[in-house]
Formats: C-alpha cells, sequence, structure tokens
C-alpha cells in the first residue's frame, strides 16, 4: 500500500475518538478538561464522549466523565496475543509482596516505553503507575534496560531521532552521555536511574525478550528518601533477577522434538 493509499484508508475520526479516550488518566474528567488535553473544540468533545457514554465505555455524573470496566474489552485482542504479558502478573505479585514495593512490566515502543502491568504495593509511600502510560527511554531505568539488549546502532539510531528533554535537573540529554549509561545497563545486568525523570523517584529495571520477540523489563520503582543507593541495589537486584528468571522460564516456548512419522501397525 503506497502513501497516498495510506492516506486515503486513514480515518481522522477514529483517531480523535482513541484520543478521547487515552486522555483520561484515571480521574474522572470535565468536558472541558477532555477537549483541552486533546486539543479539540468542547462541541466536538463532547459528540465523542456521547458516544463512548452510551456504549458503556465511560459513565457522566455530577458533569464529569469517568472510565467505566468496558474499556477492558479493548485490551482482549492484546493479551490474546501476548498471553506472556498475563503469565506476569503471578510473577509481580510474588515481587511486590516480597520487596513491598510497587513493580511493573513495561515494553519497548520505539523511544517509549509503555506501562503494561504493576502491581501497587500497600506501603504508605508507594508509587503509583499508570497502566498505559507512556514515557521516553532515554531517561527511564526501562528504557535503558531495553535498550541495552539492542546494537549500538540501533540504539544510537533511536536516540538521535528522540527529542532529548530535560524533565529534571538530573536528567542526562547529552547523547553520548545517555549512552554510557546504556552500556552500563548492559556490563551490570540491570538499569539504576534517580530522579532523571521525577524527582523523588529511583528504579532499578531488568531486561529480557519475550518469546514474541519483544523487548520487556521489569521493574521497582522506590522514593529515594526510603534508603541510599546501595542499600536499595543490595535488597532489590537478587528478587528483580529471579523476577526476571521466572519470566523466563513461565513464558519459554516449549521445545519440540521431531520424533519422525508414526509407524502403522500392520499386524
Amino acid at each position: 500500500m503506497g502513501a497516498e493509499d495510506q492516506r486515503n484508508e486513514y480515518v481522522q475520526s477514529f483517531e480523535r475518538g482513541l484520543a478521547v479516550i487515552s486522555s483520561f488518566d484515571g480521574s474522572p474528567l470535565t468536558l472541558s478538561e477532555v477537549a483541552q488535553r486533546v486539543n479539540m473544540p468542547p462541541a466536538a468533545a463532547r459528540r465523542y464522549l456521547s458516544t463512548l457514554t452510551q456504549l458503556g465505555y465511560f459513565a457522566h455524573r455530577n458533569g464529569r466523565f469517568s472510565a467505566q470496566a468496558k474499556l477492558l474489552e479493548l485490551s482482549n485482542p492484546y493479551f490474546g496475543a501476548n498471553d506472556s504479558t498475563l503469565r506476569a502478573q503471578a510473577t509481580l505479585m510474588e515481587l511486590t509482596q516480597q520487596l513491598n514495593e510497587t513493580t511493573s512490566l513495561t515494553q519497548l515502543e520505539g523511544s517509549e516505553v509503555v506501562n503494561v502491568l504493576d502491581i501497587t504495593s500497600k506501603h504508605e509511600l508507594s508509587i503509583q503507575i499508570v497502566p498505559g502510560r507512556k514515557l521516553p527511554g532515554y531517561c527511564t531505568a526501562m528504557g535503558r534496560a531495553m535498550l541495552s539488549l539492542l546494537s549500538a546502532k540501533e540504539v544510537r539510531t533511536i536516540l538521535e531521532e528522540t527529542h532529548l528533554v530535560r524533565h529534571t535537573i538530573h536528567t542526562l540529554t547529552r547523547l553520548e552521555d545517555i549512552l554510557g549509561q546504556i552500556q552500563l545497563a548492559a556490563d551490570q545486568g540491570y538499569a539504576l536511574v534517580e530522579e532523571e525523570h521525577t524527582l523523588g523517584i529511583r528504579t532499578m529495571s531488568i531486561a529480557f525478550r519475550l518469546p514474541q520477540g519483544q523487548l520487556a523489563a521489569l521493574s521497582a520503582p522506590t522514593p529515594t528518601a526510603r534508603e541510599t543507593r546501595q542499600e536499595y541495589i543490595t535488597r532489590v537486584q537478587g528478587p528483580l533477577m529471579e523476577a526476571v528468571a521466572s519470566m523466563k522460564r513461565a513464558t519459554a516456548k516449549p521445545e519440540t522434538t521431531d520424533a519422525g512419522p508414526v509407524p502403522l501397525n500392520v499386524s
């Protein structure tokens, strides 16, 4: 399909409807808030929200729209094709109980990481993760861990095409510095990032490949004020490595053997 054919097949109204859905991050929103987030006239946003509400994906109460459980149906095609991500839930639950920290499974999409699954800790200062949210790969532990599994050429190409924004005073934006951290993650088997994307957050991530070839990472973010860097590494590295090993075992494709044709019983 050529570029002209692709443009003719593109349905912009569908794109806008998906943008309306993606504008919700867990809290109920007013019509004006949705319109502002998706850069859409309120009248247009109202039509999309009205349709989604009538279909049961959202509810409208007291002037605010809130996401409903029916939205989970939209994830069925993904999880149906990627059952290994569902198997990660048990691993994450065990890891969260062991560390008393929120844990997550992320995947790499281009230059960004996507939160696929998470288990929130009951700790008073636990980190809250929004499923489906995208974060930049260059300044997060998840991103650097997954990038460390790619070739040097692939990593450089991705970073050169990424707008390297300074999110905090600690964010590395010089290409060579980021490449150095990705190489360090490859050498030591994990990525550790402190306050580069969000102040007060420290995260260790270990990456691996899913059977379908997709890059994924398990992570355990925590407030930097909870302990020193070395105390965190000592406490988290072992359990996180074992969790990744468990994920690899759980998602490994069963080995097949070619035993040849079954002989016929002619007696």
